[in-house]
């Protein structure tokens, strides 16, 4: 799962610490921010939105659920296990 948060600060090229440093916060916290494992306060979200221009706003860092995306490549990655693939000519069939 890539969180709106993670896009918009590789999309600038940023570093985890160059981020971490401007909102004044560990880096380990905005790690687990950006993978959704741990939410941010209001205050620290505003902070966040602010970074990057309102391009990621504070709804998306606080819900990074419900705005992630998958990349591919990224599921199997993280299980070990490849997605199943579906047979086209199966399309629609029980």
């Amino acid at each position: 799962m890539t969180t709106p948060l993670r896009m918009a600060r590789e999309k600038r090229g940023l570093t985890i610490q160059q981020v971490a440093t401007s909102v004044d916060i560990d880096p380990g916290n905005l790690s687990r921010i950006e993978r959704g494992k741990q939410v941010p306060s209001k205050d620290l979200a505003e902070k966040l939105s602010q970074v990057y221009g309102g391009e990621v706003t504070e709804t998306q860092i606080i819900y990074p659920e419900r705005f992630a995306c998958v990349v591919p490549g990224e599921a199997e990655s993280a299980t070990g296990v490849s997605a199943p693939r579906l047979d086209p000519g199966m399309a629609g069939h029980a």
